[in-house]
């Protein structure tokens, strides 16, 4: 064979070969650059629907990488990625697919919150404000949804996040029979903690109270609810004991807010018909504590001897201690304890600080 043969013989099979890559390359119209451009859109499609996720090329395959917040965010990066058209590549033809996806390396964060909690508070103009956890971006959706329709153009999602760690797939329908509860009350806080919670507030009438008193004892299996819900000129009816030491301690806070014990001047007696309002409150509390063990705390000013105003405080706790097993509550579930000038929460150079510190709290802890 000559040489002219040779070569075209060389050519023939060149062009053998050229045509098998061109059939069986995993690319049917790309190469390395296009392989760039497809990573390139798939990337910015990512951004655009608010994806974190990275992808990096290897040929056609684009890999995902990344912590997603949930299976959810999962399951769209790799759809967004799918779906992508390379519009940069050359011979592209229109609407076909070149590459293939692998989002084998996308993790999903595990939240795991402890405790798993859920506030809902009525405002002075009647919305609500939201703050706690939620399982998935659906039930979040959902949590809001219904509390929206509750509360018309008056939810504020102060701190409504998604975590790990709910106790059941029942969380989000509690949460959403407190929300309709709330809607029923002119004030009112409700407050879970895992699968323990309350409701606090004020009703317009026993019949509305009775009714949040059946829900809140009616509540999903292993869910344990209670209501401490005022109705003015009625006599208290709570219903529920509860079972969470936070969600005790934040029924005290609820019932008390910025209310004071008052005390006849330099006495241990408790003085006016709002003290004793708000002690025949917090001994109903006391009751639905009664797995608790609760500590009255006595703090005075500065004004005074040291020893003198150790001696009033303790005196001051002691009487409110006797008021609240006067009203029911079990004496061994109650102590009492004076602190004189020693911690206080405002200055004492002024009257209002000194009026600030001058106060009685309370302290829920476990049982001894």
């Amino acid at each position: 064979m000559g040489n002219f043969g040779k070569w075209l013989l060389g050519m023939i099979i060149l062009g053998v070969v050229a045509l098998l890559i061109s059939l069986f390359a995993p690319a049917p119209w790309g190469a390395k650059a296009n392989s760039v451009k497809m990573g390139e859109s798939i990337s910015s499609a990512l951004e655009a629907g608010g994806s974190s996720a990275k992808v990096t090329m290897s040929g056609n395959v684009a890999k995902l990488t990344g912590e997603l917040k949930s299976d959810s965010a999962k399951t769209s990066a790799i759809e967004i990625a799918q779906n992508t058209q390379c519009e940069k590549c050359a011979e592209r033809e229109a609407g076909e697919r070149w590459h293939v996806v692998d989002g084998s390396a996308l993790t999903v964060e595990k939240l795991i919150v402890t405790p798993y909690t859920l506030t809902g508070e009525r405002t002075a103009d009647g919305g609500v404000i939201l703050n706690g956890y939620v399982q998935d971006e659906a039930a979040r959706a959902a949590l809001l949804a219904e509390a929206e329709r509750l509360f018309p153009g008056k939810v504020t999602d102060r701190t409504v996040k998604i975590a790990g760690g709910a106790p059941n797939a029942n969380w989000n329908k509690v949460a959403s029979s407190y929300l309709n509860d709330l809607s029923q009350l002119e004030n009112g806080k409700f407050s879970m903690n895992d699968m323990s919670s309350v409701i606090t507030g004020t009703a317009a009438n026993a019949g509305i109270r009775d009714g949040i008193n059946g829900a809140v004892s009616g509540l999903p299996t292993g869910y344990n609810g209670a209501a401490n819900i005022a109705v003015p000129n009625v006599e208290a009816d709570n219903a529920g004991v509860i079972e969470s030491e936070d969600i005790c301690q934040g029924l005290f806070e609820s019932l008390k807010g910025d209310n004071k014990v008052n005390f006849a001047y330099n006495r241990a007696e408790i003085r006016g018909a709002k003290s004793e309002a708000l002690l025949n409150n917090l001994a109903s509390a006391a009751t639905q504590c009664s797995k608790f063990q609760v500590t009255v705390e006595g703090h005075t000013d500065a004004d005074g001897r040291d020893a003198y105003n150790l001696d009033l405080s303790q005196r001051r706790a002691d009487s409110v201690a006797a008021y609240l097993v006067e009203h029911g509550v079990s004496s061994s579930s109650i102590t009492s304890i004076g602190y004189g000038e020693t911690n206080p929460v405002a200055t004492n150079e002024t009257a209002a600080g000194m009026a600030r510190n001058r106060r009685i709290e309370f302290k829920v802890t476990q049982s001894k």
